[in-house]
């Protein structure tokens, strides 16, 4: 009797939601089994409700496919059993059907879906309905070098391309190297430049009258610190708590995932009171309605008012929504020298984001810094 060349291994993680999957060799040739399906079992290690089941179901799996190995009934035959491919489609499809199940936002996970969409687009049909294994890191490069036009464009693409294939990593082995592997750009951070105090008088007058919603927008990132876009632009009437001297936010509500309660200064307190009479808990602050204005809506704004304020010369450029947060980051911490108070005023994570974050607006000129230069 011919002695059979075999192996049968479980691949498995220490997530729940993970698929796990008998990876079996038999003389040579390889396959893939999620379930029992094929000896006529029902054995399904993606139904388990914990950890420990899911591994006595792998466990079970595991030993009857090597007892049919044993005796001959398994593979049956080429045609019976499909030899294992991770077609590339299925797998990036897995990958972003998985992160719109994440604890991600929206706007995240629809960036990383585009990118998804873009790899797909230019890769040929051989390619994505072939196996994983045969994408090279060459290929891989040469879709990242359509984002060269500037190195931040391109490390962007190269970021959320690694979080793709990471999460497909996750369901399938593969070589990451392929994306691990391609080139880097040295980006230069984009300057989101401070007002001086007239220019944030006067900015803040012009679109108070020509845009109350920017202007809002605009006082509540200097006056409370938020982030325009993904914090100020879905406040709703129940986020303003203590008689609307305080903005209360869950974990998943800020970037920090902590809960956070900012305190509301006195000229922004005005203004809201007016905006939010009348309004039902869930109703938006600036829609209004329910469901908040789109994400674009606040940028697209800026970039109209934006021209107008130019030709005024009231406003430089890389002066942006953005610069009025980082202006009162500034004046706090010059006016505090406190990191602590500017991290949880901020909503950080970590304190060494919050250094990070100064050191990247450059807080110390020169004429600050000559008092403590070394001298002989």
């Amino acid at each position: 009797m011919t002695r059979l060349d075999y192996e049968v291994k479980i691949v498995t993680t220490k997530e729940l939601k993970h698929r796990s999957y008998l990876l079996i060799k038999v003389n040579g040739e390889r396959f893939k089994e999620y379930n029992g399906k094929s000896l006529g079992l029902s054995l399904k290690p993606s139904s388990a409700k914990s950890l420990k089941e899911k591994h006595q179901i792998l466990t079970e799996l595991e030993f009857q496919f090597k007892k049919s190995i044993e005796i001959g009934t398994y593979p049956s035959s080429k045609d019976s059993v499909e030899e294992t491919k991770s077609i590339l489609r299925d797998l990036l499809d897995r990958a972003i059907s998985n992160k719109k199940q994440s604890n991600l936002s929206n706007r995240y996970v629809e960036e990383l879906e585009g990118y998804a969409k873009k790899l797909k687009a230019y890769l040929t049909e051989s390619e994505l309905n072939d196996d994983i294994s045969h994408l090279s890191r060459s290929r891989v490069q040469e879709f990242m070098n359509r984002f060269n036009s500037s190195a931040s464009y391109y490390m962007t693409a190269r970021r959320h391309i690694k979080t793709i294939f990471s999460e497909i990593g996750k369901l399938e082995e593969f070589n990451t190297s392929i994306v691990t592997n391609t080139d880097k750009r040295k980006a230069t951070p984009k300057l989101h430049k401070v007002y001086t105090e007239q220019q944030r008088s006067d900015v803040l007058a012009f679109l108070k009258q020509h845009h109350p919603n920017l202007h809002l927008c605009c006082l509540m990132s200097y006056g409370c610190l938020l982030r325009p876009h993904n914090e100020i632009r879905l406040l709703k009437r129940n986020h303003f708590k203590n008689d609307i001297r305080e903005i209360h936010l869950a974990g998943h509500e800020n970037k920090g995932k902590k809960i956070r309660i900012v305190p509301i200064p006195n000229y922004v307190r005005e203004i809201l009171l007016c905006k939010l009479e009348g309004l039902a808990p869930e109703d938006n602050l600036f829609s209004e309605e329910t469901s908040p204005y789109n994400l674009n809506y606040f940028s697209t704004a800026w970039k109209r008012m934006f021209k107008l304020m130019e030709k005024e010369g009231i406003i430089e450029k890389n002066q942006t929504i953005y610069s009025f947060r980082h202006t009162a980051s500034v004046n706090v911490y010059k006016k505090t020298k406190d990191l602590h108070i500017l991290q949880q005023l901020l909503g950080h994570s970590d304190m060494i984001v919050t250094l990070k974050y100064l050191r990247g607006l450059g807080v110390h000129n020169a004429d600050e810094l000559k008092h403590v230069m070394p001298e002989l």
